[in-house]
């Protein structure tokens, strides 16, 4: 929020505000053109200096702190340093990175296992054609038996014919 709500929010002056930030020396931050930017969390400080100079304290004996959070209430956050992002931002990458890897050895843990699930399937179904091929060549030889059987058979039967009319022509 700018300078101008922000001192509507602790009711007193913008002039007051931008006093305040030059006597006791805050630390504010500026957007692009040089204007102050307000967040809420500055609001307790400034809250507690408008108190103090309520109460008739004199400015160089006014104390710069935040009043402690009340029961029940957000707690500041405290701001971890560069380094300490910087290390957990590391820890928190390789265990990505691990877990990737991980995830990878377990892909091709599967993928073997599918492998050769298929193997023996393929040598289970090789095994079956095999003696699907050995029946039907047996049957073939059977066929072929029966079938010499038949044609011998039929040669006796002819034959006997043959004599049954030689003999029947001569009797």
């Amino acid at each position: 929020m700018n300078t101008a709500q922000f001192a509507k929010k602790l009711g007193v002056s913008t002039k007051t505000v931008r006093k305040w930030i030059k006597i006791f020396n805050l630390e504010c931050t500026k957007n692009e053109y040089g204007h102050y930017v307000f967040e809420n969390t500055d609001l307790p400080l400034f809250e507690g200096i408008r108190n103090q100079v309520k109460s008739g304290v004199p400015s160089d004996k006014i104390e710069l702190t935040t009043p402690a959070p009340r029961k029940g209430t957000a707690r500041k956050m405290v701001q971890a340093s560069d380094k300490t992002l910087s290390e957990k931002l590391n820890a928190i990458m390789d265990r990505i990175k691990e877990n990737e890897r991980q995830i990878q050895e377990k892909a091709s843990d599967v993928v073997s296992y599918q492998l050769l699930q298929h193997r023996k399937e393929i040598d289970e179904l090789q095994k079956r054609m095999q003696k699907m091929e050995d029946y039907i060549e047996q049957l073939e030889r059977e066929k072929e038996e029966l079938q010499k059987q038949t044609a011998i058979t039929l040669e006796k039967v002819e034959g006997s014919r043959k004599r049954k009319r030689v003999l029947g022509f001569l009797f």
